[in-house]
């Protein structure tokens, strides 16, 4: 195992939830990855304009930042389509799915 790769990281965890359920499979709609690809930037954005690299550990408190923010509101998704913290959740995964802080 790769050094610094925890099983129990917030990251690794939602990126398993969303896999099972079939949610980061390549989405048919060119506008639902198009959305993805959106938050994704805002996401690296958000992360990069304080200085801070992207990496593991800061897209992990990005992570745990924005779930606290949707815990405060009462969030919780039980919509049928895509709402915007969802999509916002999807970006994350793939994000850490593709630089490979997660497997």
């Amino acid at each position: 195992m790769r050094r610094g790769f925890f099983v129990d990281c917030p990251l690794a965890r939602l990126t398993h939830d969303f896999g099972s359920f079939g949610l980061l499979e390549e989405p048919s709609a060119p506008g639902l990855t198009a959305e993805v690809d959106q938050h994704a930037a805002g996401i690296r954005d958000s992360i990069e304009q304080d200085g801070v690299r992207l990496s593991r550990r800061s897209l992990a408190y990005y992570l745990t930042g924005f779930l606290d923010g949707c815990r405060e509101r009462g969030w919780h998704s039980d919509a049928v389509d895509h709402d915007w913290e969802t999509l916002r959740l999807l970006a994350i995964c793939r994000m850490a799915r593709e630089r490979g802080f997660v497997r």
